[in-house]
Formats: C-alpha cells, structure tokens, sequence
C-alpha cells in the first residue's frame, strides 16, 4: 500500500448508529500507526443518536473529525462539507453501512498509485436484492452510452482519489452518482476502477429508492453543462435549426393534409396538431439561439481566470512512497 502524508477518509452518516464504532475501529486496524489518516464524518441530519456517538469517537480519536448539518441535505452536499475539510494528499470516500468494507481502502490505494487520479469501486458481487441490482445496471449502462464514462459501478460510494479531483468538485442535487464522469468529462482526470468485496447490510435500513428520476435528471444536467459551457450560443443554436426543421416538416405535413383529408373529426385533429407541432418547434427554433446568445454574455462574464485555471492539467503527481 502507497504511504501518504496524511489520507482523508469521508464518511457521509444518516441514520447509521449501530456501525458507526465498528466502522471506525476497523479503519483503524487497517492504517495501524504507518499510515497518517484522518476520519471525517458528516452527520447528515441524523435522528437515531448517530450524532452522539460521533460526539463520543472524537473526544477518544484525535484521528476523528465531526461535521454536523441541522437537518437533512442529501448526500451530495455531506461529501462537499467532508472535501472542503479535508487535508490529506488523497481522499476516500465510502458509506457508513458497512457494506463497503474498510479492509478494501488499500487496494483503491494501490490502484491509485499506478497513476490514476481516481479509483471507483466496482462491487462484483453485490449483496442487495435484485430489483436494486437491476436498477444500478440500467443507470451504469445509461452513464456509460450517455456520459462516454464506461465503469461497471459508477454510483458506487467507495471511492479514492487525489486531492486536487475533489477540490475541484461542485456537487449538487444527486451528482455524487456521477463523480467519475464529472471528473474524467469536465476536468481530464484519470479515472479508472478496482474490483472490491461488498456484504449485506447488517445495520440500519437502506436509503435506496428504486425510482431515481433525480439520478436521470443529473445525467440531463450535466450533459447540458458540459456541452454548454464554453460555447452555448453555438450549442443553442445548432440545436434551434432542428426544431426549425421539425417545425417546416410540421407545416408542410399540415399543409398537405389539408388539401387532400376529409372533412372528418379525426381529420381536423390531426391537422389542428400537425399546426400545433409545427408553430412550437418554430417557436423553439426562434427562442433558443436568444437563449445562447444570453447565456453567451453570462458564461463571458463567469469564464474569469479562476474559471481558465480549472481547465488548466494539474502538474504530474509526485512519486509515492511504498
């Protein structure tokens, strides 16, 4: 296992009272006194007393830092607090559950240690049930055609990375999902993924729901971000002369229809929406190339030179200690 400085490991808790002890406990078995780490965990908003025992973790372990949130702001936001706290050379970041074992960090770390920016973890024999497992498939398969980020697991919590991919991170709604795909897409990380053991769930109860329109909706966002973003008036406006043809075959189709179709009931539908289709697709093709040149002005004024350094490589990582 490569040595660091120091390793931060962020943990986001919700409602995680019966593994949180353990948890830590294992982490410390696996770093001993040869790896300098710290734990931050992100009390999400807890209810069960998750909050009190962390309390008690950081009064023992000076390894331990605490952050808390009065209520509930999802995940995304608890990784963001965890990233801006921490000071190590690398970040891990996992579950609270248990089901991601802390055994596994090191071989993240090592897989880290061949260059990479950031390991995703891939769980190859996931131990949940199958509708959970078939719904991961579906949104993996999505990410993968949709956001050219082919990982097997990407919203797998159990991740490592360097320093500088998580400071340059602003995760929003439920883009924790997409962390690979936002680093390797937007800022040109190295990303890649390990195989890594994943068990049932021994506490608490899971906060998985099977509908994940916000997880679809993510993947919307960020496409529209990254296509966006340097030069959307030229994005808008390409995208304008599809919904102009759209709208003249509309019209055109209206047009013919109404020389030829019958005076019928369903004749008059169809007609009355073929015009229909036809003025709205004319009337997208007319608003969307303002809306880029608006987002051209805007983008103009946000596009400063902290915004150019971040599209900037960072310089080669130096070599790790083993």
């Amino acid at each position: 296992m490569p040595r660091f400085n120091l390793l931060s490991i962020i943990i986001p808790v919700y409602n995680e009272a019966g593994s949180l002890e353990e948890l830590f406990l294992r982490i410390k078995a696996v770093f001993g006194e040869e790896q300098p780490y710290e734990v931050i965990f992100v009390d999400d908003g807890s209810s069960d007393g998750s909050g009190e025992i962390l309390a008690g973790l950081a009064k023992r372990f000076p390894q331990v830092t605490v952050l808390s949130h009065y209520r509930n702001h999802g995940k995304s936001l608890a990784l963001m607090q965890g990233f801006d706290a921490a000071k190590g050379e690398a970040v891990v970041t996992m579950d609270a559950d248990l089901q991601d074992l802390p055994e596994s960090i090191p071989t993240l770390l090592d897989k880290l240690a061949e260059g990479y920016d950031l390991v995703n973890g891939w769980r190859t024999a996931r131990q949940d049930n199958y509708s959970k497992i078939l719904a991961s498939r579906a949104y993996n398969y999505i990410t993968a055609r949709l956001l050219k980020c082919p990982l097997h697991d990407i919203n797998c919590g159990f991740k490592a990375m360097r320093i500088e991919v998580c400071k340059r991170l602003n995760l929003r709604g439920d883009l924790h999902r997409l962390i690979p795909a936002i680093a390797s897409q937007m800022y040109g990380f190295k990303v890649t993924e390990a195989p890594v053991p994943h068990e049932e769930r021994r506490y608490g109860k899971s906060k998985y729901s099977l509908v994940r329109f916000r997880g679809l909706l993510d993947i919307v966002s960020l496409m529209a971000v990254s296509t966006t973003q340097v030069r959307p008036f030229h994005v808008f406006t390409e995208l304008a002369l599809v919904f102009v043809l759209l709208g003249i075959l509309g019209f055109g189709g209206w047009f013919l229809l109404s020389l030829s179709a019958a005076a019928s009931s369903f004749a008059k539908l169809i007609l009355s929406l073929l015009w229909l289709a036809g003025a709205l697709f004319l009337f997208l093709g007319t608003i969307l190339p303002l809306l880029g040149f608006q987002l051209e002005i805007i983008t103009g004024i946000l596009q400063d030179e902290k915004w150019r350094h971040n599209l900037l490589k960072k310089p080669p990582p130096g070599d790790l200690e083993d």
